[in-house]
């Protein structure tokens, strides 16, 4: 008996439910008739707005998406080709099993290209001369996501680089400049998005590279492209920004291994010196570090079929004596036979003795014998360095 009433109740909650679902399409499909009889009185604006209603009223994700179709037309129609992207971007996130996926995303690279030539929605129906703001990156940016590799995407990608140049943002340039050649190998488009790195690259060096990353990452970017097109014309410009390239590097690594070397730390200025001599042979730098690294070491192997610019030299080892002391000692504990535990001096002969018992003619006796011992071990001294 329980079973059935509880049976009951779910079966009646269950028919309540589906009134309610009916009930709310039944409202989206009005809502969805009026937006129809709108767009056939040109009444294009309202009749968009009437089909979203039927979306948010719409329970069945089939209306909801031909709501969103019908709006996205309606929006169209009425020139207001942002509102239409924002359907389309609706459609392909939520709606994509149900949609042409090509004809959509081909409609989102039109619509960026109309904001591109210069359209703006108009944002308010009755005062036509006030627009709303400049949407092209967004929408190109979302066009480049759903279909990264369409026939169209590597010169958008190229609009969409020198747009972000424009604008001041590098970062984000670089980002489409670096994947045209990895989608679009070998194409026009491909030689230009590299070449454009290359140089957006030299310039942002050029202003301020405080650890070199923009300079390295320039070479190469020059690298790649030489690799890739080695007989186009633009070569010998990439040769010459290559160097200015490799020249700025040596000037700045040079740069610090001589603050090193002035400020007493030779061993990391020789890391740095001999990363110029290494990798920047060929710059004005490489001879100046060379140069600097040979005062530091003089031992320092010159490269293969370059002049030596050092003289080897003979280390000097300055020996110093050791100062005799005061108090000779008479016997050490070792030979005393463990009958002493420390040294027995002589205090007879030491000049500390008894100081009442010295004479100025002692005084002058132990000058001159102590005068007579660092001449001699002066001399031993010159023998060892000769």
């Amino acid at each position: 008996m329980f079973r059935k009433v509880k049976y009951k109740r779910a079966a009646l909650l269950l028919t309540l439910f589906s009134l309610a679902l009916a009930a709310d399409d039944q409202e989206a499909n009005e809502h969805f008739a009026r937006g129809r009889d709108l767009e056939k009185k040109e009444n294009y604006s309202r009749a968009a707005s009437a089909y979203m209603d039927a979306r948010l009223m719409a329970d069945s994700s089939v209306l909801k998406g031909n709501a969103l179709i019908a709006a996205a037309r309606a929006y169209r129609k009425a020139k207001l080709y942002g509102d239409e992207f924002d359907c389309l971007k609706k459609l392909v996130t939520e709606y994509i099993g149900g949609i042409n996926f090509t004809q959509v995303v081909d409609r989102m690279y039109k619509i960026g290209d109309a904001f591109f030539e210069g359209h703006r929605d108009v944002a308010v129906s009755w005062l036509p001369f006030i627009k709303k703001e400049d949407r092209t990156l967004e929408i190109y940016e979302a066009a480049l996501k759903y279909a990264p590799c369409a026939d169209r995407a590597a010169e958008i990608r190229l609009r969409v680089a020198r747009m972000y140049i424009d604008d001041q943002k590098p970062d984000d340039a670089i980002r489409h400049l670096r994947e045209i050649p990895k989608l679009h190998p070998g194409t026009e488009s491909a030689k230009y998005a590299m070449l454009e790195l290359s140089d957006l690259l030299l310039q942002i060096s050029e202003r301020g590279d405080g650890d070199g990353s923009y300079s390295r990452q320039a070479l190469e970017a020059f690298d790649n492209y030489l690799k890739e097109f080695p007989n186009s014309p633009e070569v010998p410009w990439v040769m010459k920004a290559r160097e200015k390239v490799r020249n700025r590097i040596a000037r700045r690594i040079h740069s610090v291994g001589e603050y090193y070397y002035q400020s007493g730390k030779p061993d990391l200025a020789e890391k740095y010196l001999a990363d110029v001599v290494k990798n920047y042979s060929n710059t004005k730098q490489a001879a100046e570090s060379e140069n600097l690294l040979a005062r530091i070491d003089k031992e320092y192997e010159i490269l293969p079929g370059q002049e030596r610019r050092y003289v080897p030299y003979k280390e000097a080892i300055k020996i110093n004596s050791i100062t005799p002391e005061a108090h000779p000692i008479l016997i050490t504990p070792e030979e005393s036979d463990n009958r002493w535990l420390l040294p027995i001096r002589d205090l007879r002969s030491s000049v500390v003795a008894n100081p009442d018992s010295i004479t100025e003619k002692d005084k002058e006796v132990y000058r001159e014998v102590m005068e007579e011992k660092e001449k001699q071990n002066a001399q031993k001294a010159g023998a060892v360095q000769k």
